[in-house]
């Protein structure tokens, strides 16, 4: 590795998004107007953090297929921070995910075997892994994934947005999430900053979350609001069924600035008080189905949340940030957004302003304050 150190480069992660990775309680806070301080001992349970880039710029890494060279960080995620870095052999931007959670291996480790099929996988709108690197981190060896780079704005940065936006979204993840439950996996960690919107549509992203079918012994690596109820300690863990729930989640959050993270982290702000909601039953009686408590009340899998989504969407009029449109090969099933009437269109953000309204204010798709 280069002899950089790594930890000293790199957009310094605001002091909201710091969280204890053991027992998610808030760590690196400031006080009396001094900065936080970027790594620690968690005041809540006792365990060390560090926030900063643990790999640093220049290090070289070797997988199987190549040599890559890391250029800087990312973005940090639960699992930890995530890097660009060059292919050795023809230059290529690649993202490097994490694959390890803070405490080594055994906090939701992506297993061998789960690997090999992911980097064997090529389905469109999932991106795709190309190989696995070692590298030597501030705590030890971690395993890193490399991962296609693909252009465009993931969708937690153009929140909320207009309904045939949002469903048209919530569509285009649908394909490759079912094509991955065919192959024994979940994506396991579904949520808007996960979903990428591009010139050839939707692209599901970060792949360090999946596991098998029916895997019950992993730790689970998941954001918050985005959790199924039945996520827990002695519970069933990831099925099918809570990927329902995160679609449906992941739609909510795309239709409304609530606070889906503390208040709502289970259910759905009151659609009186929410007109993008409030106007359409159909909408609300959709979100409620996938995300109830239940499992066995939601619906069976995303091929039926689809089924559903679609017949609502007919009620909106095409967006005007795109096409809607299947995908070549999706038998009928999903759309995907493709971003302006020409493909050499880059990514527009909608929906996203708060120009109404005092700053932080939850607010509708359409504008409206929620109360």
């Amino acid at each position: 590795m280069n002899s950089t150190d790594p930890g000293t480069s790199g957009p310094p992660v605001p002091e909201q998004a710091r969280f204890c990775a053991r027992c998610d309680g808030p760590v690196g806070r400031g006080r009396s107007g001094r900065p936080g301080p970027e790594r620690g001992t968690c005041p809540w349970c006792g365990a060390a953090y560090d926030v900063r880039p643990d790999l640093a710029a220049g290090a070289e890494l070797v997988g199987r297929a190549d040599r890559y060279r890391v250029e800087a960080p990312l973005v940090r995620g639960a699992r930890g921070w995530s890097y660009t870095a060059r292919c050795g052999s023809d230059g290529a931007l690649v993202v490097l995910g994490r694959l390890e959670g803070p405490d080594g291996p055994a906090a939701g480790a992506l297993a061998v075997e789960e690997t090999e099929v992911l980097l064997a996988l090529d389905v469109p709108g999932l991106v795709h892994a190309r190989d696995v690197v070692h590298a030597d981190g501030r705590d030890g060896a971690v395993r890193l994934l490399v991962l296609d780079h693909v252009p465009g704005e993931v969708l937690s940065a153009s929140r909320p947005c207009p309904p045939a936006e949002a469903l048209d979204a919530v569509l285009g993840a649908v394909p490759p999430l079912a094509a991955l439950h065919r192959h024994g996996l979940l994506h396991a960690d579904l949520n808007p900053s996960n979903l990428l919107r591009g010139p050839g549509g939707i692209t599901v992203l970060d792949l360090g979350s999946v596991r098998r079918l029916g895997d019950r012994e992993s730790d689970v690596w998941a954001t918050t609001g985005f959790v199924a109820p039945e996520i827990h300690p002695g519970g069933p863990g990831p099925s099918v069924a809570s990927e329902v729930f995160a679609l449906g989640r992941t739609l909510a959050v795309l239709l409304a600035d609530f606070d889906h993270v503390r208040n709502h982290a289970l259910r759905l702000p009151d659609p009186a008080g929410v007109p993008v909601l409030r106007d359409d039953p159909d909408l609300v009686a959709l979100l409620a189905r996938a995300t109830d408590p239940d499992p066995a009340r939601r619906h069976p899998g995303v091929e039926a949340f689809a089924g559903e989504a679609r017949r609502v969407r007919t009620r909106y009029p095409a967006s005007d940030t795109g096409i809607y449109t299947a995908r070549p090969g999706d038998s009928g099933v999903g759309v995907g957004v493709l971003v302006g009437a020409h493909p050499d269109n880059g990514p527009t953000r909608r929906g996203g302003g708060r120009s109404a309204g005092a700053a932080g204010d939850p607010r509708d798709a359409r504008g409206a304050p929620i109360p």
